[in-house]
């Protein structure tokens, strides 16, 4: 049983996930030394500050809210991640304080994979040490995409972009992930929650979006896809 749970999970990790760098079976002896957590909304798995990160979480159903308080005590929404996607691997990796907190945005299972096995695996070969670099160097020019973006970005192109990421890839409908509050959708934009609710009422009256109660629908991706691109506001 056990089994067939790893291989569904190998069958559905994320393509930059740090773990598709490892070898076959590599891959499967780090899954079989790890042990199941089931998260209730809003319980953290990892806190940021906390010492000795020694494991990574990879979801296996529900999703995850990674985020941070910066010094002015303002929350930070980094990214959200989904079944199949590796959170806390920084931490693993050179044994420093956590960077962020993770906590369960729906109910949620995950699989805490063990630091000491995680490395173990990723130099057991050349290429899995070589695919674990390259993915490290991938996501670090993604980070400093975003990062420059966010900072010339006004902020309807900076709203466009959040909602963008945030549609949920299972459905077809255009409903974001997990259903989150406006002020959540600030703090992943880098908004203030106010500016939010005033650009999805606009957006909500053109049609490009639309409530469903607490949910929210990208009803015209095409738009928000040129307003991102453009860094105008529209």
């Amino acid at each position: 049983m056990l089994m067939d749970v790893h291989e569904d999970l190998i069958a559905r990790l994320a393509p930059d996930s740090l773990l598709r760098a490892l070898a076959p079976e590599q891959l499967r002896s780090l899954l079989a030394s790890a042990s199941r957590c089931d998260l209730k909304v809003g319980e953290a798995i990892i806190t940021q500050g906390d010492e000795g990160g020694d494991f990574a979480v990879v979801v296996l159903s529900g999703g995850l809210k990674i985020s941070m308080v910066s010094a002015g005590g303002r929350e930070i929404i980094l990214n959200y991640a989904g079944p199949g996607e590796l959170v806390g691997e920084i931490a693993m990796l050179d044994s420093g304080p956590r960077t962020a907190t993770v906590s369960a945005a729906v109910p949620t299972s995950v699989l805490l994979l063990p630091s000491a096995t995680f490395l173990a695996a990723a130099t057991a070969n050349p290429a899995s040490a070589a695919g674990v670099m390259r993915e490290l160097a991938k996501r670090i020019r993604q980070l400093n995409l975003v990062i420059e973006s966010d900072r010339t970005f006004s902020m309807a192109p900076r709203l466009a972009r959040a909602l963008l990421r945030l549609i949920d890839p299972e459905r077809s409908d255009g409903r974001l992930r997990y259903d989150p509050s406006q002020s959540d959708i600030g703090a992943f934009a880098g908004l203030a929650r106010e500016n939010v609710s005033r650009l999805i009422s606009d957006w909500a009256e053109q049609g490009v979006v639309e409530r469903k109660g607490r949910a929210l629908l990208v009803r015209d991706r095409d738009y928000l896809e040129a307003l991102a691109a453009s860094g105008d506001e529209a």
